[in-house]
Order: structure tokens, then sequence, then C-alpha cells
């Protein structure tokens, strides 16, 4: 009887000493952050509606420091750069999917709307409200980008100046008016150069762009184009960006 509860004391023992082994130190780090953008946009839908041939037609919108970029307690980040990019709009209601018997998955597509960067500008704080190659400051968005819609964006302009909430010896820059204007393009087969005025109410001489006979869907009794801009912040710190050599 004497050996058996020795054994039994000895198993009590070891138990006890892997519990004070296993029993680790630990302590709670309480980790949290508020993340919200650095920039506002005033707004976010430009509808033109319908549009006609030829005509010069512009919207307006703000890029600004968000409310808590500004606030006066906030000293940490002070400067911003941004750009602004084109991307294919694509027509929502219209995607679609299908199941892939070879690849055993789904596959999903979606319609977008005909490029109207082709006769689209932008310009930023521009003090020209007119195309570039009339004068003034307005950039055309051209041609798309490159590969597949939907599966790049194109760089259109960069902002001339940084967003800033600090002094640097002169007037505080917290914000920058975006100016998007079009060029409503003519129809192949539906402008007469011998008698169409020069210049155009876009200040051109020229159409800026002319649908062509040949394009998808072609048909002068009406077409839908749509893009999308996207104002891409590229730079959040507490000094400006250094300058590239």
């Amino acid at each position: 009887m004497k050996k058996i509860l020795s054994i039994l004391a000895a198993l009590v023992i070891v138990v006890s000493s892997v519990a004070a082994v296993s029993a680790y130190e630990a302590h709670l780090i309480n980790v949290k952050a508020h993340v919200e953008n650095a920039l506002s946009v005033t707004k976010k839908h430009v509808d033109f509606d319908t549009v006609f041939p030829e005509e010069w037609l512009k919207e307006e919108f703000t890029v600004q420091t968000s409310t808590s970029f500004c606030a006066p307690d906030q000293l940490r980040v002070t400067w911003v750069d941004y750009a602004i990019f084109a991307e294919w709009k694509p027509i929502v209601g219209n995607e679609f999917a299908w199941w892939d018997p070879i690849e055993q998955m789904w596959v999903s597509d979606t319609d977008f709307y005909n490029w109207m960067g082709y006769f689209t500008y932008v310009g930023i704080d521009a003090a020209n409200k007119t195309p570039q190659a009339a004068g003034g400051n307005l950039v055309l968005v051209g041609n798309p980008p490159a590969g597949e819609p939907g599966s790049s964006a194109k760089w259109v302009m960069d902002a001339p100046a940084l967003i800033h909430k600090v002094s640097t010896g002169g007037p505080m820059n917290m914000s920058d008016l975006i100016t998007v204007a079009l060029d409503v393009p003519v129809f192949e087969g539906y402008v007469n150069d011998l008698t169409d005025p020069e210049p155009k109410p876009s200040g051109l001489d020229d159409p800026t762009y002319v649908i062509p006979a040949e394009m998808p869907g072609f048909n002068p009794d009406g077409m839908d184009f749509g893009l999308d801009l996207t104002i891409q912040v590229t730079y959040i710190g507490a000094v400006p960006p250094p300058v590239s050599p």
C-alpha cells in the first residue's frame, strides 16, 4: 500500500511540473487605426446626356483635402500628389458569365461603352479652357489604353502643383479645379468641309474626332460613349516628394 501511494505522489509531481512549464507570460497590445482618404472629390458623376455634333461642353468639379487631412491637429502628413488616368467604362448590367468546360471554372465578361477619350479634354486649374491645339490648357485624352478593354488605364496628366496644407512662403494649395470638356464628334458622311464653319465652338478648325462608319455599332441616329476618370493619389508625406533628376 505504501508503494502504491508513493507512485501516485510521483505522478502528481510530474503532472504539476508540466503545467508550470507551459504557463507562459502574455502581454496584450491593442493595435488600431482609422483609415480615411486624404483627398475628396466634389462630384462622382459627369453626365453630359444627349449632345450634338461640334458642341463644346464643359463640366467642372473640385479635388480637395479631406476633413481629417486638413484637421488642425493633423500635421504628420501635409503633402499630397496625384495624377489623372482614363479607363474604359463598363456598361452596368451587361456583365455576364459562362462555365468553361476546359478550364472547369466560371469565366466572366463585361461590355464597355464606346471609347469617349477620342474627343474628351481634361485640365487642372486651367486658365484657358480650350484645347491645347487651339492655344488653351486642356489636354486631349486621346486613344484608349493598350490591351483589351478593362485591362489597363491610360495616364492623362499629373497635377501641376502638389496639394499641401502648410505655408511655404506663399498661399497654401488645398484644392484643384478639374475641367472635363467634350468636343462632340461628327458622324462620317454627315459633315461637309466646304460648308462647315471655322473655327468650331471648341476653337479648332476641324472636329477633334469623326466617328468612322466602320466602327462597330455605327449609327448616325445615336451612339453612346463613355469613360471613367481616376484621380490617383501618387504620394502622401510630411515633406514634398523628391524631384526626379
